[in-house]
């Protein structure tokens, strides 16, 4: 099956080749090809307008005719003026659209108001005029350890141009015989403002009288040092001004002001009765006034009122003990025991300031509710239609005044102890915090007062220290 057998060898050449072969290649871009092709108009045309010269003719007028139409149309007109009158419609309205809208406060001005021998007199309350020219300030001493028997003095700063700084000297100064408690400046006469005083009279100056220097017309007087004045513009008949004021004595005078507000007339005496208030016995007698009426407290004392922007009818009353009352213009009570003249105007009682004194009630100028302040340190809201607090703020020190910024309806500033100024939307009750009024040189904020017309706050303190401020209308 196997054999053994032996065979040539076989041979062959390896195919192997180290040679390698090359190729170069080279990649160009084509070649770009610029083209520039001018533009011209084709066309230009010139046109030129000339008026052409006329005869002038006079004019042709029928004034029997002219004097017909104005007589017709004239009280349809005035009608709709009145309607128109106090108008918010524009104020969110901002003409101007530069960054100076939209910026923060801005401090315009400060002026040291005393010295020398005023060095212990503070601010006590100041107000704008009704176009916003002239800001009245008025003044006090800081503390009464008897009956007032000190010369004070109100004096008008006036404005020295359009949106910017007033005068550092006052154009006018007016003496007192006491120092000044509260004032107002009436709502539609510029030339007329009220002031009530410690020892309790209310008086009130014409200031387009060159002898400005004595009080044009003593209203009234109080038993007690004044603590509201407030202007009704007008009565049921719009024939007059009702000048409505309270005192510590518990009483709220209203006086009707003829002859151009120069002759008062008593219209109603209110009186919120000591049953309202149980604690008001217990109070010590006041300071204020003359001798013979701090031997009797007449009536629960009354620290703050304002009335309704819906209806002034109505009227919201704080007490020294608390109290928070809804008043009306005509009780329909009984007479207050005693006194067959003098009426309770108390209609509603809303809830308490237990454990403290109310120091400012103001209600709102759009909304049926009203904010009130005390000594607790507390700031409430409430509706008018309901006795219960709808919310409440708390403040970091005690709150004696409140104003709205007339161009926010819905911010409401606050003052008081020490010189911070707060700010907060009664809406919802939280802290305005976009708005800055730090002051290194103010004390103890004692009144502030926003211009009616243009965005800008006046504020003072027991220094002395006026100071000017321009605050964005939109916070």
């Amino acid at each position: 099956m196997f054999g053994d057998r032996s065979v040539e060898a076989v041979s062959f050449d390896s195919q192997l080749s180290i040679a390698k072969s090359q190729l170069s290649a080279n990649v160009q871009t084509t070649e770009i090809v610029y083209n520039e092709r001018p533009a011209q108009t084709v066309e230009t045309r010139t046109i030129e307008t000339q008026t052409v010269t006329g005869d002038e003719r006079e004019p042709k007028v029928n004034y029997d005719r002219l004097a017909e139409f104005l007589n017709r149309v004239t009280p349809n007109v005035l009608e709709a003026l009145d309607e128109s009158y106090g108008t918010d419609a524009f104020d969110d309205y901002e003409p101007n659209t530069d960054e100076e809208s939209v910026a923060g406060t801005r401090l315009l001005q400060t002026i040291k108001t005393t010295g020398g021998s005023d060095s212990q007199m503070k601010m006590t309350d100041m107000c704008w005029s009704i176009g916003g020219g002239t800001l009245v300030v008025s003044y006090g001493v800081t503390q009464h350890r008897t009956w007032c028997e000190h010369l004070s003095k109100i004096v008008l700063y006036e404005r020295t141009r359009q949106g910017g700084t007033f005068a550092d000297e006052p154009s006018k100064t007016l003496e007192a015989n006491g120092c000044v408690t509260a004032m107002a400046h009436h709502p539609t006469e510029p030339s007329i403002v009220a002031v009530g005083l410690f020892n309790g009279d209310v008086v009130v100056w014409n200031l387009r009288e060159d002898a400005s220097s004595a009080p044009a017309t003593v209203v009234c007087t109080h038993d007690d040092s004044v603590t509201g004045v407030h202007w009704n513009a007008r009565t049921a008949n719009g024939d007059v001004s009702l000048l409505t004021t309270s005192g510590k004595d518990g009483h709220i005078l209203v006086h009707k002001m003829t002859a151009n507000h120069t002759i008062a007339r008593a219209f109603k005496r209110l009186k919120v009765a000591k049953e309202h208030d149980q604690t008001e016995s217990s109070r010590t007698r006041s300071a204020g006034g003359t001798r013979e009426a701090r031997a009797v407290e007449p009536g629960s004392c009354v620290t703050t009122f304002d009335f309704s922007s819906k209806d002034p009818m109505f009227f919201v009353v704080g007490t020294l003990s608390g109290g928070l009352y809804k008043c009306t213009m005509d009780p329909v009570v009984p007479t207050v025991q005693g006194d067959d003249a003098t009426v309770d105007p108390v209609i509603a009682e809303y809830e308490r300031y237990e454990g403290g004194s109310v120091t400012c009630v103001r209600c709102s100028p759009t909304r049926s509710i009203f904010v009130a302040a005390g000594t607790d340190k507390e700031i409430r809201i409430y509706d008018f239609e309901k006795h219960d607090c709808l919310h409440s703020i708390s403040s970091e020190n005690t709150i004696i005044g409140l104003t709205w910024m007339t161009w926010n309806r819905d911010i409401l500033a606050t003052y008081g102890v020490g010189p911070k100024i707060g700010l907060y939307d009664v809406t919802d009750g939280r802290l305005v915090t976009n708005a800055n009024f730090e002051s290194p040189d103010r004390q103890n904020s004692s009144c502030l007062c926003v211009d009616p017309n243009e965005n800008l706050v006046a504020i003072g303190d027991t220094r002395g220290n006026l100071e000017i401020w321009k605050v964005p209308r939109r916070l």
